[in-house]
Order: structure tokens, then sequence, then C-alpha cells
């Protein structure tokens, strides 16, 4: 066996895109390297959020040029960290020539076969009215997938930290505004057969909204295991 060469630094395979900004994050959030068992580097885009809500051509160059950035470091898949990245999903992935997560709605046609093509999918999104249709489209979303759509934007802790900027994170508050978000999304739609999480700030408590609800969870973290896994599949012989 050869080592590889040609690289400053060697096995990261998974490289996360993250936006520009500070807040707090815990485990089980992609901007937070203990969530992954496998190494991971990151890159910030010079993107904020609410750039990616309706996208523009300079959002679309700055986030490429930090994909191009990954994969001269030798990085073999990419990881979006905010789902609105969804909506350059086909333009990363074709212009790289990498694997691309670009939100964890790319898992939306997986769900909908693994629940048996009946009932609906829930999405929990960080907020109602940034989540348009470009975005779920791009992610593979069609018409005949029922979908019910569920916004943080009224969850005050959640508001205070993710929407505007907040620092003094409190987890069991923002364990109580996701849960509360799950419940009340289920209670609205009885048809949802499984669960997921839009924004990676979320992913910290699937585990909390599966038992919550009794359902399925997915998220930005079950995408980017799933990407980690094709890239480097463990030997059994």
């Amino acid at each position: 066996m050869r080592a590889e060469t040609g690289y400053p630094f060697y096995g990261q395979a998974i490289g996360v895109l993250v936006n520009a900004s500070q807040s707090p994050r815990v485990p089980g959030d992609a901007g937070h390297c203990a969530t992954f068992t496998y190494p991971v580097r990151y890159q910030v885009t010079g993107t904020s959020f609410m750039e990616l809500v309706d996208g523009s051509p300079e959002a679309r160059e700055k986030l490429l040029a930090a994909c191009r950035a990954l994969k001269a470091d030798g990085v073999r898949g990419l990881v979006a960290d905010c789902g609105l990245m969804s909506l350059y999903q086909a333009d990363v992935a074709r212009e790289t020539g990498l694997p691309f997560v670009g939100s964890s709605l790319c898992q939306i046609p997986l769900v909908w076969q693994l629940v048996g093509r009946t009932g609906a999918i829930g999405v929990i999104t960080g907020h109602s009215a940034f989540l348009k249709e470009h975005h779920l489209r791009a992610s593979g979303w069609q018409e005949e997938i029922p979908l019910a759509i569920e916004g943080m934007e009224d969850r005050p802790h959640f508001a205070e930290i993710v929407i505007r900027g907040g620092m003094d994170l409190d987890v069991d508050r923002m364990r109580g505004d996701v849960v509360d978000a799950a419940r009340a999304l289920v209670r609205r739609e009885p048809a949802v057969r499984a669960i997921i999480l839009e924004c990676s700030n979320l992913a910290s408590y699937s585990r909390d909204v599966s038992q919550a609800v009794g359902l399925p969870v997915f998220d930005t973290v079950s995408a980017a295991n799933l990407l980690a896994y094709s890239l480097n599949p463990p030997a059994y012989l």
C-alpha cells in the first residue's frame, strides 16, 4: 500500500461548508466537529443564511470558491452546514465533480421510498418563510411527495440564538423549542410518517424529537454519514 501524497494534510475526506457566523454550536450540529465519528475539514463560505434565501450569482460564486478550496486540499465529499445551500445542489456537484450534500432535504426522495410512498414527510425548518419551493425542488422534491412544514421562527429561544444571532445558548431551552415544533407538526398533520430537520442547528435534538413523536428522524448528519460511508466503506473481509 502506498501513502497518499500531494496535500499539506491527510485523512479528511469530508469537507463541511459553514456560513460566516459566530453562533454557538453543540455536538450534533454539523458545525461542531465532535458530531462526527470521522475527521472533517471546515471551510467558511463567506455567505450568510439570508443570502441563500433567494440566492444570487455572488452567493453562488462564494460557495463554489469554498468548494474548490476544499477539493484542492484533498476533500472527496462536501456537506453543507446550512440547509438553504440546497439551492446550489446541482451546481456544486456538477462543477466540482464531488458528491455534495447540499441540505438534509436531499433525503426527501429516499425517505419517501422508506415510508412506502404513503402519508407525508414532515420538515422542520429554521424559518418557514425562508424555505422556498426552489430549495425543495433543488433537493429533489416533486409535487407527488406530500410535505408538512413547521417553522422554528416563533419558538423564542431558537429565534433568539439562530435567527437573531444570540450567543447565550441554553441547550435545554433549545431542546424544548425543537420538541415543541415536532409535536405541533404531528398534531397538525397526523399523516406524517417521518421527519427531516432542515436546519443543521436542530440535529443535536434528533433523538429528542424521535422519542417525543415516535417517528424516524433524518437530519444533516444522517446525510453526511451516508456520504462518508460511500467514500470509505468498511472492510468486512
